[in-house]
């Protein structure tokens, strides 16, 4: 990491006027704390091209980022009805965060982490109490549901979990205790109301017969005292007033919610809008040992949950299958919004999408070679596919490869840099942004371009890169997935500059340069977001730069500040086309 970003991390916007003497007596203490535990320090903390790089040995933990792997894991065990790998796994996230995270220490980092840890930890609590719920735990299921109200109150889900549990052991009147909490606390704290999926529950125990031995009375909780009945919320004395109400149900909730602005009544609230959205993600499962190519989309889901307060779901599906289990292809149908990892959706999904017309399916970063999937969602009104239009960070990427390359020519030789791709159709988009790049940065600049048709094996574009070495390249940009590890990696020994493709590739040595990016962040939320607004587009939509989408990323160090100021006015000035853009690139 550039020194510069651990000190903002540290100090933020006010670092003190000798903040890098400051780092390195701070990275001297870590050094000795590392030492105390027989690692060897120097080796594992090094200071290489003004950045500080951690090597811990092979074999270590880190326990937060465990945690939150492991909640990941869980929800998807949970997703595929593996309920006892779900329940360990999700064990195993909470116990890891049961402990305050950096006790005694303060500041913006440590209090932002500390939130984000929190709400993994209620993920696995809440996976822990479905879990045992469904295995017919009931007492473990309560238990797990009674750590997650004590850890977060104001988070309904806890509640519910807990209410389930109750039923399920056949404790109805436990069951209205629970809510009359619940609604109790929300009004009394917040001036609310409980969301409309706590009160189902609710209102679903008052309409129940009594069981065997159960008072009728016992059904029935104390009137509200702390909140005002319904029927009077109409009542409201002014627009200000009335707008203060609106908002402080919106934050009590959790929900988005639209208030409409009219002269007689004014605000109110569309009632389709105050449900907590529902989402849910639908991705492959990955062999054991193997990486996951869906993290990108998990971790991205992860915020948008935060960001929105939605209700989220991730369901992973065999792909050696041909269908969908039955658990999966019910689950759907009962979201709002079913995003698709894309890489791996094919038509046998036009059937499912089909089945369900009031749920709204986004193919996300499809398979370029699938145009049968295009053609049948594009005559479906309740289907979008969104990709990436990654030829304006390929043309950043090009921009700054022919400057570094052209800085290590003597004499009249050309600039040579090179590509290697993995089919020419899929990387339709990519090959002509950094060739167009290229050319802008140093006109004449030659560009040797092959192609691996090999996404998996990194002996493939290996030997492709030696090739172009051996006819002057000087920089190499490896876009053909796995593939692109033996590129990147020949780039290191043979003293190149490498180019990583799609998301960063930084950790592979100092050889790399840049890495285009796909932000599947921006692109989650943008969607996520259009949807709540009611503007997203049926059949396709293209994101790029001008939504952040896509871009560069871990520009190296060595880069000269007058050449990264150059790259930033060159994607000002591009931007009026880049936004014009498709697929394939115009």
């Amino acid at each position: 990491m550039p020194r510069h970003e651990l000190a903002e991390a540290l100090w933020g916007d006010d670092p003190p006027a000798t903040w890098e003497k400051a780092l390195s007596v701070l990275v001297s203490k870590l050094r000795g704390a590392l030492a105390q535990t027989g690692i060897d320090a120097a080796a594992a903390l090094t200071a290489p091209h003004g950045c500080y790089r951690l090597d811990l040995p092979r074999g270590s933990t880190i326990d937060v980022l465990e945690a939150e792997h492991a909640a990941r894991a869980a929800e998807t065990f949970l997703a595929s009805d593996e309920l006892e790998q779900a329940s360990a796994t999700a064990t195993l996230s909470q116990s890891l965060l049961r402990g305050s995270f950096l006790p005694g220490d303060n500041g913006s980092w440590v209090e932002g982490k500390r939130r984000e840890l929190a709400e993994v930890r209620a993920r696995a609590l809440s996976t822990l109490a479905e879990a045992s719920l469904r295995s017919g735990k009931v007492q473990e299921s309560a238990r797990w549901a009674e750590q997650l109200v004590e850890a977060e109150p104001f988070r309904e889900s806890g509640y519910r979990h807990l209410m389930a549990a109750h039923i399920a052991a056949g404790n109805r009147a436990e069951a209205l205790q629970v809510y009359e909490r619940c609604r109790r606390l929300l009004a009394e704290e917040l001036g609310a109301y409980p969301s409309p999926e706590t009160e189902s529950i609710y209102r679903g125990l008052l309409e129940a017969p009594p069981g065997p031995g159960e008072p009728e009375t016992a059904r029935i909780p104390s009137p509200p005292t702390a909140a005002p009945p319904r029927a009077n919320r109409r009542k409201r004395p002014t627009l200000l007033a009335g707008a203060l109400v609106a908002l402080v149900a919106v934050v009590a909730a959790g929900a988005a919610i639209a208030v409409v602005v009219t002269r007689s009544n004014g605000p109110r609230a569309s009632s389709a809008a105050v449900r907590t959205p529902r989402v849910a993600l639908v991705v492959p499962r990955s062999p054991p040992g193997s990486d996951d190519p869906s993290a990108p989309y998990l971790a991205a889901l992860d915020r948008a949950r935060s960001a929105y307060s939605l209700q989220a779901q991730t369901f992973a599906i065999d792909l050696s299958k041909p269908g969908l289990s039955e658990r999966v292809r019910r689950s759907i149908g009962n979201f709002d919004l079913v995003l698709l990892a894309g890489q791996f959706v094919d038509a046998r999904f036009v059937h499912e999408i089909a089945r369900h017309p009031h749920t709204r399916f986004v193919v996300m970063d499809p398979d370029p070679n699938a145009p049968v999937l295009y053609s049948a969602v594009s005559k479906l009104k309740n289907a979008t596919d969104v990709f990436f239009i990654e030829g304006p960070g390929a043309y950043l990427a090009g921009y700054l490869s022919a400057l570094m390359a052209k800085r290590r020519v003597t004499g009249k030789r050309p600039v040579v840099v090179s590509l290697i791709a993995g089919d020419p159709q899929v990387n339709e988009n990519q090959i002509k942004g950094f060739t167009a790049g290229t050319a802008d940065a140093v006109p004449g600049a030659v560009v040797l371009t092959d192609y691996s048709h090999d996404f998996s094996h990194p002996s493939v574009c290996e030997a492709i890169a030696n090739g172009q070495i051996d006819k002057g390249s000087t920089a190499i940009f490896a876009d053909a997935a796995a593939c692109s590890i033996g590129a990147l990696s020949v780039a290191g020994v043979r003293g190149v500059w490498g180019i990583g493709a799609d998301q960063d590739m930084s950790y592979l040595g100092p050889q790399i340069l840049v890495s285009t990016v796909k932000r599947y962040d921006q692109a989650i939320d943008y969607v996520i977001r259009s949807y709540l607004d009611g503007t997203l587009p049926q059949g396709h939509l293209d994101i790029g730069i001008e939504r952040n989408a896509v871009g560069i990323a871990s520009i190296n160090p060595v880069v000269p500040a007058s050449l990264r100021a150059k790259l930033v006015r060159v994607q000002q000035q591009h931007m009026p086309l880049w936004t014009s853009w498709a697929t394939p690139l115009k």
